[in-house]
C-alpha cells in the first residue's frame, strides 16, 4: 500500500444506551440464553441505537463527520423513550437478527427527524443514499445457524418484561475493529443533544 494513501475506517454513528440500560439489556439476553439456539449475543456494553452506518471511510472525512453531528445534536434536546418489546428481523419465522425495540409512539418521531438529518449531512459529503427505512431498535444477537431456535423464538414472542425508560442525549462517532474476540468500538467523537457550539 502506498505510504500516500490515506487510512480508511470501518465507521458508524450511534446514541449510546448508558449503563442502566446495558444492564437492563444484559438480564434479558441472560434469560433468552437460557432457550439455547445457534447464535452470538451483543456484548451489553456494545449496545447502542444505530442512526447511519457509515462503512469503510476514508479518514479525512472525519473532521466533517464530526461537525455534522454537531450541526444535528444542537437541533435537538435529550430525547425521552422507552424499550417495550423483543423481536427480530425480518420476523420470528426467520429471524437473523433478535431485538429490543422502541415505543411505537411520538416519542420517536425526534430519533427518526435526527436520523433524517444525519442522513443529509452525510450524503453531502460523498455517502451513497441509505435506503433502508430507519427503524430504532437495540441488537441484542445474531443467527449464526437457522436451525433449533424454535424455543428461542417463542420466549422473545413470548417474553413481557417492565417498559424500560432510554435517554438518548448524545451522538457518538464510532470506529469499529472487528477482532477474533468481537468488535472494539472506539468513541471518534460524542456531541451532546441541545448543546451549542461556538468553535
Amino acid at each position: 500500500m502506498s505510504p500516500d494513501r490515506p487510512k480508511r475506517h470501518r465507521l458508524f454513528i450511534a446514541l449510546p444506551l448508558g449503563e442502566p440500560m446495558e444492564r437492563a439489556l444484559g438480564g434479558i439476553m441472560t434469560d433468552l440464553k437460557k432457550s439455547g439456539g445457534a447464535v452470538k449475543y451483543v456484548d451489553p456494553r456494545n449496545c447502542h441505537l444505530t442512526v447511519r452506518f457509515l462503512g469503510d471511510t476514508d479518514e479525512q472525512l472525519i473532521p466533517e463527520l464530526k461537525a455534522v453531528l454537531d450541526r444535528a445534536a444542537a437541533k435537538y434536546a435529550a430525547i425521552e423513550t422507552t424499550i417495550d418489546r423483543l423481536g427480530a428481523f425480518p420476523n420470528l419465522k426467520r429471524p437473523r437478527v433478535f431485538w429490543a425495540g422502541l415505543a411505537r409512539d411520538e416519542s420517536v418521531e425526534p430519533l427518526t427527524a435526527l436520523a433524517e438529518d444525519i442522513e443529509k449531512g452525510v450524503q453531502a459529503l460523498g455517502f451513497e443514499p441509505d435506503n433502508k427505512k430507519f427503524k430504532p431498535h437495540l441488537t441484542l444477537a445474531r443467527v449464526k445457524r437457522p436451525d433449533g431456535l424454535r424455543e428461542l423464538c417463542d420466549t422473545v414472542r413470548d417474553y413481557r418484561f417492565k417498559v424500560l425508560p432510554l435517554t438518548c442525549d448524545r451522538l457518538v462517532l464510532f470506529k469499529s475493529e472487528l477482532t477474533p474476540k468481537g468488535p472494539v468500538y472506539t468513541r471518534l467523537h460524542e456531541a451532546r443533544l441541545g448543546e451549542e457550539r461556538f468553535e
